[in-house]
């Protein structure tokens, strides 16, 4: 798989959720291929989603949880109620998993990624850098893991509204881990998006793959 580091633009964000907003639309600007229709996995109040749609995309939202859906969306968003881990990724010019690939078992993982389809998609995650590791996490943080070939730390999900459906673990890597799934999913090309920011457990950041 051939890689790319892609610098960002320093954006005037005063949090993390801004930050997020600006480099998902900045990537649809100038780094993604145009296309026409996209998908938004994980959708949740369809924030991501509203920014696609000023970028001149037909939106597909998809979140197992309707709570957070907004009652005003544009007729450009179609939102779907459904499971991520079993729903159909292929025929969108572009596909984003933001905040949700980190939400799921390394298992459910490579299925979501090895059904992808042929356009671009767009990663936000958080991964493994024990130097960024922050106070907010717990003992799991600091307690690398190894399985099936991968290297991270296990997530305890608990009953967080934004977080999984069902699986109480999920897998975070580290990114040479990351970077090696990606690569054994069929992708054959990744721009790493530098630099990496901080959540409020740690390291994470953004990749767009072909």
């Amino acid at each position: 798989m051939n890689t790319e580091t892609i610098e960002r633009p320093s954006f005037d964000a005063p949090n993390e959720g801004a930050l997020r907003t600006r480099t998902f639309a900045w990537l649809l600007s100038d780094v993604v291929p145009r296309g026409l229709t996209l998908l938004d996995l994980g959708a949740g109040p369809c924030v991501f989603a509203k920014h696609a749609v000023e970028a001149g995309y037909f939106v597909t939202a998809v979140d197992g949880r309707i709570e957070r859906v907004p009652d005003n969306l544009p007729d450009s968003i179609r939102f779907e109620q459904a499971d991520v881990r079993s729903y159909t990724v292929e025929g969108y010019d572009v596909t984003a998993i933001l905040g949700l690939l980190y939400h799921l078992t390394l298992e459910e993982q490579a299925d979501l990624l090895q059904r992808r389809g042929e356009g671009t998609m767009i990663v936000d995650t958080q991964i493994h850098d024990p130097a960024l590791v922050t106070q907010h996490a717990g003992d799991w943080a600091r307690q690398p893991v190894a399985h099936n070939g991968y290297e991270g730390v296990l997530f305890p999900e608990g009953d967080n509204p934004m977080a999984s459906i069902g699986n109480p673990t999920s897998f975070w890597h580290a990114e040479p881990s990351l970077l090696r799934l990606f690569e054994r999913s069929g992708f054959t090309d990744c721009k790493i998006i530098e630099p990496v920011y901080v959540s409020k457990y740690g390291a994470r950041k953004f990749y767009v793959l072909r």
